[in-house]
């Protein structure tokens, strides 16, 4: 597929998963990859190490955040790319999906492709209930306000770089990726939904559902940007 991007992929202690990721990666055929960057997002194992000697790019970010991480890693790319695919380091995406991700751009022209676990075949206990809920809850504001149906706010997703400027996405933790798909929306640029496989995490609690505590958090920050946004769009 002759497209040029970068994989971006956040990592905060994912020292059992991350090489089977990145080898995940690497064996894609037919895959043009310019480069892949591991953000390092404050781990405190050997995640860092494993990626470099992987041949990874790896950048520090020791701020912690989802939001923080993309960030960073954005924003060491020197060479502007086609398009930026983001992706978790614990190995709940099924690399063959990337292909698809990719293929759903070219064909499409779109500017925002989200992979849709909840279309896809997802792994019993891949998400928990709470997880499964606020998902479908924010999908459901958005019908409500933007009258745009969604099914998930996958965190595999690839997006045009030139779309992703436009965005000027500024969340710092777990409002990033709602963010991006109401500047999206808010931007009126073409967002497709694809269906993927969704894997429950080998190793290792999830940073998200991992607690009920850190699940209602996350569902909070996420409602909190949503409504910021959607009522306040110049903020």
């Amino acid at each position: 597929m002759e497209s040029k991007g970068y994989i971006l992929i956040p990592a905060h202690n994912e020292e059992k998963n991350v090489a089977e990721v990145i080898d995940g990666i690497i064996n894609l055929k037919t895959f043009r990859i310019d480069q892949i960057i591991l953000v390092n997002n404050g781990s405190t194992d050997n995640t860092s190490r494993i990626a470099i000697e992987k041949g990874i790019n790896v950048i520090d970010e020791p701020m912690l955040g989802y939001g923080n991480a993309c960030l960073a890693g954005l924003n060491s790319i020197d060479k502007q790319p086609e398009w930026i695919m983001i992706m978790d380091a614990d190995g709940s995406d099924d690399p063959e999906d990337l292909l698809r991700l990719l293929k759903c751009f070219l064909d499409t022209n779109s500017d925002l492709v989200i992979g849709s676990r909840t279309i896809g075949e997802r792994e019993k206990g891949s998400m928990s209930p709470i997880q499964t809920f606020g998902n479908w809850l924010t999908c459901f504001l958005i019908f409500v306000f933007y009258r745009l149906s969604f099914t998930d706010l996958g965190p595999l997703r690839l997006i045009r770089y030139q779309s992703l400027l436009k965005m000027k996405l500024k969340d710092k933790t777990w409002g990033w990726n709602i963010e991006m798909q109401i500047r999206a929306i808010q931007n009126d640029l073409l967002i497709v939904e694809i269906p993927v496989k969704y894997r429950k995490r080998k190793h290792g609690v999830s940073k998200i559902s991992g607690t009920f505590r850190m699940a209602i958090r996350v569902g909070i920050k996420i409602l909190y940007t949503f409504f910021k946004l959607t009522l306040f769009p110049k903020f």
